[in-house]
């Protein structure tokens, strides 16, 4: 095998905000789980607390490219770049009422508890779900902000996340399209050019929504299983060449944003009277992001409770060489995503996207289970793959089209045993 896998010791010895393992959650019960597919745990297997999740992408946050059909013609949406262009284009005025239902209807069959179910039939202890701050609607300024409306898209939140809680399954909740954009991007539900976030009027409006998802995680029962809010996705990065710093984004991102977003939900949870070891984890992209160390601002730092979210593409990150099966191979099985001083430290997105041909299953396997060992690594927590569903019908990007034509494991058991898998003879 290429790693010991070692249970995490994350805090040993504090009082600190709850693990997955720790409130005995069922999706992460190896024993029971294996018992319910009629195997024997062996000796070298078991509980060892890694998070093995899928996102529930393009659900809450509209991204076109991975829905076309379901974009243009079923909601309507043609060829609006992003979720308040769709609104702003096609449904504005006396029409919002069309608009609000299409992207009802969009909400309410995308992704459902049953879902959730089958997410936890192939295996899977965890979801992480992205939403956009228009969800919270008394911060929505309606008259120059054409979003649809997020009071009819919480219950289907409350549904999947009851269902998720029903099963045992961790959640994320990820704040993936802040105001005003933190990314020149259609992922965040705009469409900004440059990237309007870093301003402090929008990272207030950022920060009364973390208050608000805070107070309702904690204080709705269906919400029993989320144990993680993300206070900013993927910002601009080193990544992204001359968008990088977006305007006013250095140093105040890292500086004014993160301790105050940090803040909001320890003042909600004090005025709550949340005890420690019922407090979220706080996640803050890693370092390996490209957009600063989270950890340089002292608040952050002293916070017990933090996570970090990396984000890791290999296909994008190989450039021409996105083609070249040994070269993709190589990157996984030598790669090291770990930051020292980052705990609870996820992969909290990754994918097999390539130029290899999705029919070459055998390869897909194996890169398959070199990125699962190298997100599962001593000093990572484990991983949360993009996506569970698309239209592309393509594995490389659809954990459960990857599962439907076995390329990965469909089972509990298939994933522990799989971290033993031989892959990497040849490449490190």
């Amino acid at each position: 095998m290429r790693y010991s896998i070692l249970a995490p010791a994350i805090l040993a010895g504090t009082v600190h905000a709850w693990l997955p393992q720790e409130r005995d959650l069922a999706a992460f019960n190896m024993t029971a789980r294996f018992e319910q597919l009629g195997k024997r745990v062996l000796p070298s297997l078991g509980d060892n607390g890694k998070v093995r999740g899928v996102n529930l992408g393009t659900w809450l946050i509209c991204e076109p490219f991975f829905m076309d059909n379901e974009w243009r013609n079923v909601m309507g949406c043609g060829d609006s770049a992003s979720e308040r262009d769709c609104m702003k284009d096609h449904y504005s005025g006396d029409n919002s009422d069309a608009g609000n239902d299409a992207f009802e209807k969009h909400w309410s069959t995308w992704i459902t508890p049953d879902t959730v179910q089958s997410v936890h039939d192939v295996g899977l202890n965890t979801i992480r779900i992205p939403i956009g701050y228009w969800s919270y609607t008394d911060i929505v300024d309606k008259d120059n902000e054409p979003f649809p409306d997020g009071d009819r898209m919480l219950p289907y939140l409350d549904a999947v996340v009851q269902k998720a809680a029903d099963l045992g399954i961790y959640v994320i909740i990820d704040l993936h399209g802040a105001p005003g954009g933190q990314q020149q991007d259609v992922f965040t539900g705009q469409n900004p050019n440059p990237a309007g976030f870093f301003q402090d009027n929008e990272y207030e409006r950022a920060e009364k929504w973390l208050a608000w998802m805070a107070e309702r995680i904690h204080t709705n029962d269906a919400y029993s299983s989320v144990g993680m809010l993300e206070v900013l996705n993927e910002p601009v990065s080193e990544h992204d060449g001359e968008r990088y710093p977006a305007p006013n984004q250095v140093p105040s991102m890292i500086e004014t944003f993160y301790p105050a977003a940090l803040k909001a939900i320890r003042d909600k949870e004090a005025e709550l009277g949340v005890s420690d070891d019922k407090k979220l984890h706080v996640q803050f992209m890693s370092s390996k992001w490209g957009s600063g160390d989270p950890r340089s601002n002292g608040d952050v730092a002293g916070d017990d409770n933090t996570a970090f979210d990396d984000h890791n593409y290999i296909g994008f990150a190989v450039g021409d060489s996105k083609g070249d099966k040994d070269t993709l191979m190589r990157s996984a099985c030598t790669d090291n995503r770990v930051v020292d001083g980052e705990n609870f430290e996820i992969t909290g997105e990754w994918s097999m996207t390539s130029d290899v041909s999705p029919d070459d299953a055998d390869f897909f396997k194996d890169f398959f289970t070199a990125q699962q060992q190298l997100y599962e690594k001593p000093g990572m927590n484990g991983w949360i793959y993009w996506m569970w569903k698309t239209e592309l019908n393509d594995p490389r990007w659809t954990y459960s089209d990857a599962t439907y034509k076995n390329l990965v494991p469909t089972d509990a058991a298939g994933l522990e045993s799989n971290v033993y898998r031989e892959v990497c003879s040849g490449f490190t």
